[in-house]
């Protein structure tokens, strides 16, 4: 029979539970929802000490617009316990904070039925996401856009088309192009437009003359100075104090403007304007400087397709080109991922040199070669969600911690899976965890039913992984590696790219930074 503690000792521990959980806890009247306790922790996130909240409403705690719903859930769901989310908590600073909130049942206390809700603040994850979400944004409409470069034949159709692709179901609320012209008053020409925005650029006159008022802006000053301008937040910038008002009819909260030539004889800028302030993060920042750069290389090439009549070599250089731009793109996103986990730096570089190298023995085309490479560079991308306490953990890692890193397959093939690359990038990247005999992660796939390119990935991983530094152990001697990944060839790892690998270290003398052998 299991020891039952005194009443003297579960007051105790109750009395802790509820002084030092990280939850706030709001104690309320079930009938009238009037709060007749609080802890510490809902002090802290309200802002308001005890004596002040103790007969509040509950829901007085929440924006005007959540008080219905709220007296309707929390005070109308007493039979048994629930949870509730897509609300705010009003801070006494006025500041709203996003919360799940988990409410209890009805118990009786001193003589009335009461309930507890307790709040938490999810703030640091509801930014995490939007962060992730505008870098897939931006990501995807460079990808759409990218693809519009070789499928047009006209300059017209190209900026219409790259217009259309970065405003298509994201955050972008409007993209334009305009062309620097000469003659009175430096006239902005509008090449091409779109969005659900569109109309803010109609009636306005563009200009990037240095004399003109109108020449001030975002737009002017960078097609003058050729350099790139940001404005964060369309509320408090000065140089679009002149837009504001007409910023506001629209929604727009932030804009960046990318200057971009052609051949010398044209000059331009790609406007981008978003419905968040602070849309534009450095990734977001060096995908567009890409778009940019390529959008002055295909007016150019459109050009030059007239000119010397020779379309289809062109379109096929520009194909060329979109495809290189394209695997070229995940280099912010690994730099962005590896300042986060420093331990691990270069990781994903040396993992795609040794895959490749392994697919070039195997007989691999470029263009396969190529795939390859693009998914090892970010076959860890789905590690952005995860805490960098967690990756930089100068300890060994609890089953909790390794529950959240085995999500990382899937979390990348969720960020990568709407990006239409050429290969099969999101797939190869979901799968580099699996093993032949079914042991791996996240989908348990057997044998042939993994991709070859992530069964190559595994090998390339594997040996990194093992030979590297890490915070919680020195770096694995190489031979060692090879030795294990051969136990490990046919049951878990493909056999014949093992024999590759192993062959490239010993015989050919491969080698990279930290893996070397004696």
């Amino acid at each position: 029979m299991n020891a039952v503690l005194p009443s003297v000792e579960l007051q105790t521990l109750y009395e802790l539970a509820w002084t030092y959980a990280p939850g706030a806890m709001f104690a309320f009247d079930a009938n009238t929802g009037n709060l007749v306790n609080v802890n510490p922790a809902a002090e802290a996130l309200s802002g308001y000490s005890r004596e002040e909240l103790l007969g509040l409403n509950i829901a007085q705690m929440h924006p005007e617009a959540e008080r219905e719903r709220v007296s309707g859930e929390l005070l109308h769901g007493e039979k048994q316990p629930s949870r509730h989310a897509g609300y705010h908590i009003q801070r006494k600073d006025g500041f709203c904070a996003p919360v799940i909130i988990s409410s209890s049942k009805s118990v009786v206390l001193d003589g009335r039925a009461a309930m507890v809700g307790v709040y938490f603040d999810i703030t640091e994850r509801d930014q995490r996401e939007d962060r992730l979400a505008l870098n897939r944004w931006a990501l995807s409409a460079y990808a759409g856009a990218a693809l519009a470069l070789g499928q047009r034949d006209t300059p017209e159709a190209l900026l219409g088309d790259i217009c259309e692709a970065i405003t298509r179901e994201s955050v972008y609320l409007l993209a334009w192009v305009g062309i620097a012209e000469d003659g009175p008053g430096k006239p902005v020409r509008v090449a091409a437009a779109a969005g659900s925005a569109v109309d803010y650029i109609a009636g306005l006159h563009l200009s990037w003359s240095e004399d003109d008022p109108m020449g001030q802006g975002p737009t002017g000053i960078c097609i003058r100075t050729r350099q790139l301008q940001i404005v964060k937040n369309t509320e408090t910038s000065p140089v679009f104090a002149r837009w504001r008002e007409h910023a506001r009819q629209f929604g727009v909260c932030s804009s960046i403007a990318i200057p971009f030539a052609s051949n010398g004889s044209l000059r331009g800028a790609l406007h981008v304007y978003a419905a968040h302030p602070n849309a534009f993060e450095s990734v977001a920042v060096e995908v567009f400087q890409h778009l940019a750069e390529q959008i002055g290389h295909g007016i150019h090439a459109i050009e030059q397709e007239r000119r010397l009549r020779a379309e289809q070599e062109r379109v096929a250089k520009t194909e060329r080109q979109l495809t290189e731009a394209l695997s070229a793109m995940v280099a912010p996103i690994v730099t962005a991922m590896e300042m986060r986990d420093p331990f691990t730096a270069g990781h994903q570089m040396r993992v795609a040199d040794i895959a490749c190298a392994i697919g070039k023995e195997k007989g691999w085309p470029d263009a396969r070669l190529q795939g390859l490479r693009v998914a090892s560079m970010v076959h860890d991308i789905g590690k952005i969600s995860i805490s960098a306490d967690v990756l930089t953990k100068p300890t060994k890692l609890s089953h909790a911690d390794w529950e959240v890193i085995h999500d990382h397959p899937d979390t990348g093939f969720r960020i990568l899976k709407d990006i239409p690359f050429p290969w099969p990038v999101a797939e190869i990247v979901r799968q580099h965890h699996e093993r032949l005999d079914g042991s791996g992660y996240p989908l348990g796939l057997k044998g042939d039913a993994i991709l070859p390119e992530a069964r190559v990935l595994a090998v390339a991983d594997v040996v990194e992984a093992m030979a590297a530094f890490r915070p919680y152990r020195p770096a694995i001697e190489l031979e060692t590696v090879l030795r294990e990944i051969e136990r490990q060839a046919g049951s878990l790892l493909d056999a014949d790219f093992v024999r590759i690998c192993v062959a490239l270290f010993r015989e050919k003398k491969f080698a990279l930074p930290s893996l070397i052998l004696p």
